[in-house]
This record gives structure tokens, C-alpha cells and sequence, in this order.
């Protein structure tokens, strides 16, 4: 292995780590409640613009915090899990961020807090195309 090679890793690397630290902002950001943070962490990513057709949750997710829609958003990543960590709470209720009750947002942020770092991660690497393999080694 060359040392261009080493230095192309090291750069992957510490860029794959730097997406990994903002997805974790992004999700804990929407465990708080925190619109704003979110809506950085998610800009910090640095992600293309996301056409309103798409419906799949990155682009409901995207869509929800253009619209400065929590519940949304909540909901979104509560989809970007596997099925089986997001089935016992998934909020039920309207998406209007002046309608819904502080009970619903307050079931997705429990949601959200119970789902594993291995799941956000799994997603991430669903999402760049890298598969399904996480590293748990520390």
C-alpha cells in the first residue's frame, strides 16, 4: 500500500467520521426538540436539496425541516429505522406543527431516544451506499 493510498484512507475516514458525528446531532437534535440544531446539523451534512416528490424518508425529512415542521422531522427519522426499534411508539397523530399535541412530540422524542446508535448508523450507511455492516468494535 502506497502512502497516497494511507492519506486517501485517513481523509475517508475522518470525513466518514465528521457525516457520522453530524447524523448523530441531527437525530439527538430531534430527540430534543431542537428545530434549529437540527436543521444545522442536517445543513452540515451538506446533502443535495431534496425534490418534494420524493417520499421516502431522508426526502420527508428534508421537506419537514425546510418547512420548520418538528413532528415531521421526528417522524421521518423515526422511519429511518429498522421497523422493529420504532414499532411500539410511532406517533399516530396530523403532522401540523400548530395542531399537534405536546404528547405526541413528546412519544416521538421517547421513540427516538430508545432507538440504538447501531440503527443510525445502519441507516447512514444504507443511505451512502455502503450496505448494512456496522462496526461495533470501540
Amino acid at each position: 500500500m502506497s502512502i497516497h493510498n494511507i492519506s486517501t484512507q485517513g481523509s475517508y475516514a475522518a470525513n466518514f467520521q465528521l457525516k457520522q458525528q453530524n447524523w448523530n446531532k441531527l437525530f439527538s437534535a430531534l430527540k430534543a426538540g431542537d428545530l434549529a440544531t437540527a436543521q444545522n446539523a442536517y445543513a452540515a451534512l451538506g446533502l443535495p436539496p431534496i425534490a418534494k416528490s420524493n417520499t421516502s424518508p431522508m426526502g420527508r425529512m428534508y421537506q419537514a425541516l425546510h418547512s420548520e415542521d418538528l413532528v415531521a422531522a421526528q417522524k421521518a427519522a423515526l422511519d429511518m429505522q429498522p421497523q422493529n426499534s420504532s414499532k411500539a411508539m410511532s406517533p399516530t397523530a396530523p403532522t401540523s406543527k400548530s395542531s399537534t399535541p405536546s404528547s405526541v412530540q413528546s412519544n416521538a422524542a421517547a421513540a427516538l431516544v430508545s432507538a440504538s446508535q447501531t440503527a443510525q448508523q445502519s441507516s447512514l450507511l444504507k443511505f451512502m451506499g455502503l450496505g448494512n455492516h456496522v462496526n461495533t468494535a470501540a
